[in-house]
């Protein structure tokens, strides 16, 4: 029987330290280590940027596989393994290395963020807890991951002026190690609360409803991304002061965690599905509103809404695969979703970066993006209308004796 969220407080917390550093160490911390890595090196922007594309398609080609091994092997040698292999890509880095050992640094560093951010710690989450204690495990773990840029902007700043690039390198890659030794000491090993220990599963084949969900999550990954780059410098194109631009940024951060605390009770009131094609909604609201208006406090509007959507779709993605799949297969379904997500996020820059450069305005990226967030809760329309017809997984049990095994029902 598993253990109540109140036991399983140690695992829940190093879930969430594991999640903040990972994605605070290499990701947030990476704009401000390109610019001193420029300045210490002479390298182009692009070369870094192109060093950091490579290891943002690198988390995205590796998610599907990584989703498999841990619902075989579960979380302690995987995710503890992904925060050293971290520390290692960042130590590597402080060594300097030619151009060549810096884009393959960053590519060690994509397989640590498939390894440490959001998919893995969830299938655990996935393996350990049921029904509301999972929700609350996950609300736990996202409102606590979500100040990771809040926390390593500024430490990587600090250790930047203190000490330089090999310094806050040292001090990014330190706190990866940390990680890694508590979450070998606290999360569970091969076998135990495992879905692998107790079923096999079949090959995972997506039908047309999960082929859907896959589609809408992409755009939305989209949106959310393409939002959030654009808008400071739309802003400040639009004449406000950079500290109004740098606090509607802010803004858009802050807003995502009232968002996830609220999704547990709009959840019980709305259903997964209505209340995620809501969410869809509220994200497109954000640059439809951006497009159309210049008043700044519409524009706090918009970001609010935005803010508000992205951060609770985070948890509604979860939700409704742990609602559809066996514990067992979360994090294989998780992967093969995460593939194509996290595949938009490495190239929505470059291509917002081609709409502006091609017609000098912002307003074409948020026209489309609106429209893609629109076609996002479009997608969820079937669900909505018939949740029974959603996709089914079949649970194989693992054979005894002879014949062959035996299917379960579907969940």
């Amino acid at each position: 029987m598993r253990s109540s969220t109140q036991r399983q407080r140690p695992l829940i917390w190093t879930l969430a330290l594991l999640s903040t550093v990972g994605y605070g160490a290499l990701y947030y911390a990476q704009p401000l280590l390109a610019v001193a890595t420029e300045q210490t090196t002479g390298w182009s922007r692009a070369q870094t940027g192109l060093a950091f594309t490579l290891a943002l398609l690198t988390n995205a080609a590796l998610a599907p596989v990584v989703g498999r091994a841990v619902d075989r092997f579960g979380g302690r040698l995987l995710i503890s393994g992904g925060a050293a292999l971290g520390a290692a890509a960042l130590t590597l880095m402080s060594l300097h290395p030619s151009y060549p050992g810096f884009v393959a640094c960053w590519v060690l560093a994509g397989v640590a963020m498939t390894l440490t951010f959001y998919e893995p710690v969830f299938t655990v989450v996935a393996q350990q807890f049921q029904a509301g204690d999972r929700r609350r495990a996950t609300l736990t773990i996202t409102l606590i991951a979500g100040l990771a840029s809040t926390i390593f902007v500024p430490l990587t700043s600090a250790g930047l002026q203190a000490g330089g690039l090999t310094m806050a390198l040292g001090i990014l890659a330190g706190l990866l190690v940390i990680t890694a030794g508590l979450g070998w000491a606290v999360l569970p090993g091969v076998g135990r609360h495992t879905g692998a220990k107790h079923h096999m599963v079949t090959p995972f084949a997506p039908d047309a409803s999960f082929r859907q969900l896959v589609l809408s999550f992409t755009l939305a990954r989209i949106v959310s991304v393409g939002t959030g780059l654009q808008l400071a410098p739309l802003l400040l194109a639009r004449g406000e002061a950079p500290a109004v631009a740098a606090a509607l940024a802010g803004l858009m951060g802050l807003a995502a965690l009232p968002g996830r605390v609220l999704f547990g009770p709009l959840l019980a009131a709305l259903g997964i599905h209505r209340l995620t094609t809501a969410l869809f909604i509220m994200l497109g609201l954000g640059p439809l509103l951006l497009a159309t208006t210049s008043s700044v406090w519409l524009a706090s509007l918009a970001i609010t809404l935005f803010g508000l959507a992205n951060g609770a779709l985070t948890l509604a993605r979860t939700e409704l695969l742990v609602g559809r799949y066996d514990a067992g297969l979360f994090g294989t379904i998780n992967g093969r979703l995460a593939g194509p997500v996290n595949l938009a996020q490495a190239l929505t820059p470059f291509g917002v970066g081609l709409l502006f450069s091609g017609s000098g305005s912002y307003l074409p990226s948020l026209w489309g993006l609106s429209v893609l967030a629109a076609l996002s809760a479009w997608g969820l329309r079937a669900q909505v209308l018939d949740p029974a017809a959603a996709w089914v997984t079949r649970r194989v049990r693992r054979p005894r004796g002879r014949g062959a095994p035996d299917r379960g029902r579907p969940r």
